[in-house]
């Protein structure tokens, strides 16, 4: 994923002249992809060049016995793909596949290079991107020199471990976190040692580092790469200012109070309601979190569903949701079967 303006297809198309513009959309493809699924393969012939218009794609390579997988590239609304294979004659180097419900725009061979020689601004804007990739690739490869990469078994090392070694060392770079079956659970970016943006599930920010604290994978693999910068897309509003040591020190506590929380509740069980007619909240510091989820149970609803809608991870999450239970706001219902 590029965040330079400068390689975003889409703003270069609204730059162009309408009907310019138009011979571009025209000559294109709409494909709407489920999660998942597939846009080309491994080896597959480059025919096709491709615009994200919506949602996310990520580029996969697959071992040969196709029995190993490692994400290596994210596209998101206004990058493009595909071109490097087009350019050089070559079969894809690796697979890409939707991470989420995703629209792209497919633009075939022959019409690609007819539009490259009719729009000069779009030459010039692939011309720039390949210089740009070739810049950071010799860049990469002059830094990996120095590189020290950590790879390990979540079964062995929780993340909290992980994060304590990674701010320890002081280095700059990017944590993921991957399942047995190579799905990202988790992407952490260090600036020196110190979280800077975090993402774990849905949830992004200091609370996507209190999840991941929290929560215990049985399965799966980290890796830490040295990056100066994030590969994957970071909002800066969820940019995490709290220093190493502070971060640690309350994580461990977020970790031990959660789990002395009943099962029921770790395992998102039952439905809030409100009792009250509105919220009356006296506590400053979950005031936000409080209407949030005030807002989501206008109805009754199911725990697990409403906790997805909101960026919150299961602790402070929960404790809210008891707060409002002490203090008449609301109550959890939890059916029989449930308890059994």
């Amino acid at each position: 994923m590029n965040n330079d303006p400068s390689s975003n297809f889409l703003v270069l198309l609204e730059a162009l002249d309408r009907p310019d513009r138009q011979l571009i959309e025209a000559a294109g493809f709409r494909m709407t992809l489920k999660p998942r699924q597939f846009v080309y393969q491994q080896g597959d012939v480059a025919d096709a060049i491709y615009i994200v218009l919506s949602g996310a794609v990520e580029a996969v390579t697959f071992s040969p016995d196709g029995k190993q997988s490692r994400s290596i590239a994210m596209m998101v609304t206004g990058d493009f793909f595909g071109d490097l294979a087009l350019f050089t004659q070559t079969r894809r180097f690796a697979a890409v596949r939707a991470c989420s419900v995703s629209e792209v725009l497919r633009i075939d061979k022959s019409s690609f290079l007819r539009l490259i020689k009719s729009i000069p601004e779009l030459g010039l804007f692939f011309c720039h991107h390949l210089a740009q990739r070739l810049h950071k690739t010799s860049t990469e490869a002059h830094l990996n020199v120095y590189a020290i990469d950590l790879t390990g078994n979540l079964q062995r090392f929780d993340l909290l471990t992980i994060v304590q070694a990674i701010t320890g060392m002081g280095h700059t770079g990017e944590l993921r976190l991957n399942n047995s079956g190579n799905e990202l659970l988790g992407s952490f970016f260090f600036r020196k040692g110190r979280v800077e943006h975090a993402r774990f599930g849905h949830l992004l920010g200091l609370e996507a580092i209190w999840q991941g604290f929290i929560e215990s994978a049985s399965e799966g693999v980290f890796s830490f790469r040295s990056v100066a910068e994030p590969t994957l897309p970071f909002p800066e509003k969820n940019k995490i200012d709290l220093d190493s040591t502070n971060l640690l020190l309350e994580g461990v506590g977020k970790r031990d109070t959660y789990q002395a929380f009943p099962e029921t509740l770790r395992k998102m069980e039952g439905r809030l309601a409100r009792l009250a007619e509105s919220l009356d909240w006296k506590n400053n510091e979950t005031r936000v979190a409080a209407g949030e989820i005030w807002e989501v149970i206008a109805e009754p609803q199911p725990l697990a569903k409403i906790w997805l809608q909101l960026n919150y991870s299961a602790i402070s999450f929960l404790e809210v949701v008891m707060e409002m239970g002490m203090n008449g706001q609301a109550e959890l219902f939890v059916a029989a079967e449930e308890t059994t």
